[in-house]
């Protein structure tokens, strides 16, 4: 085998969270495709995540140690520029992969008539209640990305199609094309999806069977968890025309209503957002469904069980429907 150009180069942006990331890259080289490299980029100094990862002692593992912090995207960015492969596999520092991951997607592509830029795949989503496999559904052929990320939400809010980040596996061309954005705070992935599906070469596959785990520890911080509604609003506004007008009002209602009732949003602020949902995009009857919900109903449902006992009771009545 030629470890001087790998077939897959899986790209691990972490800091300060050694055990995590040690995990993460053990089920990278554990993979049952051999020709791969993993370069792991550590963001900022942290010296401990540096000597833990040198206890590896895998040709095939490759560590860029920064000197300052650049952020997610930009560290992700990195990885890709220093990958030889000629796919980049995306690994997020507290999710592992199954041992098949990368086997069954190339194998996945390359069966594929024509040219694939984009493979995905489903994840298991563990949070302590049981694995949920996710994500419900998949891109409809034809179908805008930005309506199948939020319009394609359930009754209750919650996202039905997201592919998660760490189930990736994209063209390395084509991402050096479409880099992350520099400076993202939050929504870094979403992002690179609306502008990658702008791109007339892009073509995504689903290998339909869960290849990832997705660490879903509530107790841990995680970028995605951390909504600054103004953030997101401003960062919509300045891309709506990578939205349908559908899909911005449902994204207002899901990024910028929700955790804005949440942190105590005044009426005004809330009102406004509808107004913007009109104003911007179309209001439908599950919009104000599920602005209602938001404003109206999931306060009061905080107020009385915690965010653990909701979240319990979610993946019970998930799990339910799936059996059913």
């Amino acid at each position: 085998m030629d470890r001087l150009k790998p077939r897959v180069s899986a790209v691990v942006p972490t800091r300060n969270r050694p055990d995590l990331v040690c995990r993460a890259v053990r089920s990278v080289l554990c993979q049952t495709v051999a020709e791969l490299e993993c370069i792991v980029v550590i963001d900022g100094p942290d010296p401990v995540t540096l000597e833990s990862l040198a206890g590896i002692g895998d040709p095939r593992l490759k560590v860029l140690a920064l000197e300052e912090n650049v952020g997610g995207c930009e560290a992700r960015n990195l990885g890709v520029r220093a990958a030889q492969g000629e796919w980049v596999a995306l690994l997020d520092d507290d999710d592992e992969w199954l041992p098949q991951r990368l086997e069954k997607q190339l194998a996945a592509a390359a069966e594929a008539i024509g040219p694939v830029t984009m493979v995905v795949s489903l994840f298991l989503d563990r949070a302590g209640y049981g694995d949920l496999v996710r994500p419900r559904k998949f891109l409809k052929e034809g179908q805008h990305i930005a309506e199948f990320l939020w319009c394609e939400v359930s009754p209750v809010g919650g996202i039905e199609g997201f592919p998660q980040t760490s189930t990736w596996l994209i063209k390395r061309e084509f991402i050096l094309e479409v880099p992350f954005t520099k400076g993202q705070k939050v929504l870094q992935d979403l992002d690179w999806l609306l502008h990658g599906f702008a791109q007339p070469q892009m073509r995504v596959l689903l290998v339909n069977e869960p290849l990832t785990i997705f660490h879903n520890d509530q107790a841990r911080e995680r970028v995605a968890k951390r909504v600054d509604w103004q953030y997101c609003y401003q960062w919509a506004m300045a891309n709506r025309d990578l939205f349908t007008r559908k899909a911005f009002g449902f994204f207002l209602v899901i990024y910028c209503v929700n955790p804005a009732a949440r942190q105590g949003a005044s009426w005004a602020e809330l009102r406004s957002l509808l107004a913007d949902c009109r104003r911007y995009g179309i209001i439908t009857l599950k919009l104000l469904w599920l602005y209602s919900l938001y404003t109206l109903a999931y306060p009061i449902v905080g107020r009385l069980f915690s965010f653990e006992r909701r979240k319990a009771l979610l993946y019970k009545v998930t799990n339910f429907a799936r059996v059913r």
